[in-house]
């Protein structure tokens, strides 16, 4: 048997048993841990279930190719933030310490060959790491949970976002110090993202996790301002100086797949960057135009990574439709139907300067075959493909069917 095939079969067994292995855990957690012991029903249910994700979540990531992220461990948080009221903290981590210790020594149990005690020790090399991220991932919600129950640093930053979506100036005071601690000082560049659950969460603290993965998401010198209200995400931050808009994009988007694969799915707008926070109203109607105009389905648009072009043709505009030939009209929708290969080939075309042979290089087809491609597209539409006004035409009516819904670019 080779190692991976071993680890497999590890696994595999010990997923057999982990109602056993979940059960064996609670009653070691109530014995042994002094905030658990006069656990009642409704406490020693939800530590059931926090035992079983975990159990969960160490066999999945044992065989993953990466390594285990906060975005994995999600569901800590609603358990996390609930304990803060009642056990320390000591105690919370001691309780999935003993959850972890029930999981080794079961696989400890399996190994009854070299094989499987290989499988065993790569099992052993994992825990350390999911225990330190699945434990820092906890303090950070107590001390998040703590600061809520203090009723002080939720509130400011709650207030201080209520400022600055308004445009309020700010007065010396907490609400001031507050912005200049996430970066917001006088005279910074800001930008703002906003998120929205594609589907309402049950429990708030699922929000908040994903305010914490964007938020370090940004890679922001400071941590950035990010607040959940009425169910929207919402991070204000001052841009990493000389970052190209493009890299910001791309680690949001990261973030919200990890987040989507952990059961969140958000529907993300990235705001260009405004100079000031006096405009950071404008920077957030950026953000919310941005994530509704890409149809409010999960995903991240990000103003920073488009053109002005693109920004101008985000929504279908009646006004626009009306002043393009029906013809274009006809000749999108016929090619949207066809698969988009026509409009494939413009859009690249269009994109390598006009330059058939470069475009056709970059759509694996024959130089011949780009060519015949663009004539047909002359020959349908009417329009001479060498004036730029004509290209433009032709391009706006595919975006603006994009936008609608009504075409699907092939590749």
């Amino acid at each position: 048997m080779n190692p991976e095939l071993a680890i497999v079969t590890l696994r595999e067994a010990l997923q057999r048993r982990l109602d056993d292995l979940a059960d064996e855990a609670v009653t070691l957690i109530i014995a042994e841990v002094p905030a658990y012991r006069n656990a009642d029903e409704r406490l020693r249910s939800d530590v059931r279930e926090h035992v079983m994700s975990h159990l969960r979540a160490s066999l999945e990531t044992l065989s993953s190719d990466r390594e285990v992220t906060r975005e994995d461990l999600l569901f800590v948080r609603p358990h996390a933030a609930r304990r803060a009221k009642r056990v320390p903290v000591a105690d919370f981590v001691r309780a999935f310490y003993v959850g972890e210790r029930v999981l080794w020594d079961a696989a400890l149990s399996l190994a009854d060959d070299e094989q499987s005690r290989q499988a065993a020790l790569a099992f052993a090399s994992h825990l350390p790491r999911y225990f330190e991220v699945a434990t820092t991932h906890a303090a950070e919600v107590y001390v998040e949970a703590q600061e809520q129950l203090a009723a002080t640093g939720e509130r400011i930053r709650r207030d201080l976002l209520d400022d600055l979506l308004a445009g309020r100036a700010l007065e010396p005071g907490p609400r001031y110090d507050a912005a200049c601690a996430v970066g917001l000082a006088d005279g910074a560049a800001c930008l703002v993202i906003s998120a929205i659950a594609c589907e309402s969460p049950a429990d708030e603290q699922l929000l908040r996790g994903g305010a914490a993965a964007l938020a370090r998401a940004t890679a922001s010198r400071v941590p950035p301002l990010a607040v959940v209200r009425r169910q929207e995400i919402v991070v204000v931050m001052a841009p990493v100086k000389g970052e190209p808009p493009d890299e910001l994009a791309d680690r949001v988007e990261a973030a919200q797949k990890r987040l989507a694969e952990a059961g969140l799915e958000l529907a993300v707008g990235v705001s260009t960057v405004v100079a000031s926070r006096a405009l950071i109203p404008d920077a957030y109607r950026e953000a919310g135009l941005v994530r509704a105009a890409n149809g409010g389905g999960p995903g991240v648009a990000a103003l920073g990574s488009m053109s002005a072009f693109e920004y101008l043709t985000l929504r279908p505009d009646a006004t626009a439709s009306r002043l393009i030939d029906p013809a274009i009209h006809e000749f999108v929708d016929q090619d949207s139907r066809d698969g988009g290969q026509l409009i494939a080939t413009l859009r690249e075309y269009v994109a390598c300067d006009l330059n058939g042979k470069r475009a056709a290089e970059n759509l694996h087809i024959h130089v011949n075959t780009a060519h015949y491609r663009l004539a047909k597209i002359s020959e349908r539409t009417g329009c001479d493909l060498r004036h730029v006004a004509d290209l433009l035409e032709i391009l706006i009516a595919a975006r603006l069917a994009d936008a609608r819904g009504g075409s699907a670019p092939a590749s």
